[in-house]
C-alpha cells in the first residue's frame, strides 16, 4: 500500500512527554515510530536540507536566498510524496540530474546535532523501568535511520527494531508487514502505536493497535 494513499481524520497529536504516559495507560506493548515523534524532525531534517543547499550553491555558483525554507515547506507539506529536491532544482533551473545527489547527500548528513538534541530518551527510560516491552518501526533508508537512533543515544532502547526500506515499497507503514515480524514480542497482548503522521495511524489499524498519536517538539525551536 502506498504511503501517499492515506487520508481521513487525523487526531491532534498530544506534544507533551507527561501526556503521553498518561494517553498510553497500563499498555506492556508499545510501538513509537521514530521521525516526529522521538525527536523533532527540524533537528535533523533543516540543517541536512540547508547542507545539501549549500552544495547546490557552490556546484551552480549562484546563490539560492530563501532554498532551506522552501525545502523544509515542500516536506511539511506532503512528508510522503518522492522526489523532494525536484520541484527546487526546477524552479532554479538547475539541473534535474542532480536530485539523485542531493539525495544521496541528505541520507547520508552526519546528523551531529542529534547528540545534543531533546528526544523522548528519558520517557522511553521510564516505560522500561515499569516493565513496559517497547519497539520501534520506522519507514525510511535504514542506515540513515540507525544512524539518528545512534545520535539520538537510542541504540539500545528498544526489544525490536523494525525499518521499513523505501526500496522495498510493500514494507512501509502502513502496510502490516512489519507486524508480522512482531508477532512474537506481541505475544497476543494488546499494543499500542505512537505515532505524528495518518501513516502511523493506518498502521496501527493495519495490526489491531490501539493509536496514540503523538508529536515531539523541542524547546528549541520555541513552539
Amino acid at each position: 500500500m502506498s504511503t501517499r494513499t492515506v487520508r481521513g481524520a487525523f487526531a491532534t497529536p498530544v506534544t507533551r512527554p507527561e501526556a503521553l504516559v498518561q494517553a498510553l495507560g497500563g499498555e506492556t506493548r508499545i510501538v513509537f515510530d521514530l521521525d516526529g515523534t522521538l525527536y523533532d524532525t527540524r533537528d535533523f531534517e533543516w540543517p541536512a536540507l540547508a547542507a545539501v543547499v549549500a552544495w547546490l550553491c557552490e556546484r551552480s555558483g549562484r546563490a539560492l536566498p530563501g532554498a532551506t525554507q522552501a525545502l523544509w515547506s515542500r516536506r511539511e507539506r506532503d512528508r510522503h510524496r518522492p522526489a523532494l529536491f525536484d520541484d527546487l532544482l526546477k524552479e532554479q533551473g538547475l539541473p534535474d540530474s542532480w536530485g539523485a545527489e542531493c539525495l544521496r547527500r541528505f541520507h547520508d548528513y552526519p546528523g551531529v546535532e542529534l547528540e545534543a538534541a531533546a528526544s523522548l530518551n528519558s520517557t522511553l527510560a521510564v516505560l522500561r523501568s515499569d516493565d513496559r516491552r517497547i519497539a520501534l518501526v520506522t519507514n525510511g533508508d535504514p542506515e540513515l535511520q540507525k544512524r539518528k537512533l545512534d545520535r539520538l543515544g537510542m541504540t539500545d532502547a528498544f526489544d525490536a527494531c523494525i525499518f521499513c526500506d523505501p526500496n522495498l515499497p510493500d514494507r512501509l507503514k502502513p502496510s502490516a508487514w512489519a507486524w508480522t515480524q512482531l508477532t512474537d514480542w506481541r505475544g497476543g497482548r494488546p499494543t499500542v502505536h505512537v505515532g505524528d503522521d495518518p501513516v502511523d495511524a493506518a498502521f496501527a489499524a493495519a495490526g489491531g493497535a490501539r493509536f496514540v498519536p503523538f508529536k515531539f517538539r523541542s524547546p528549541s525551536h520555541g513552539n
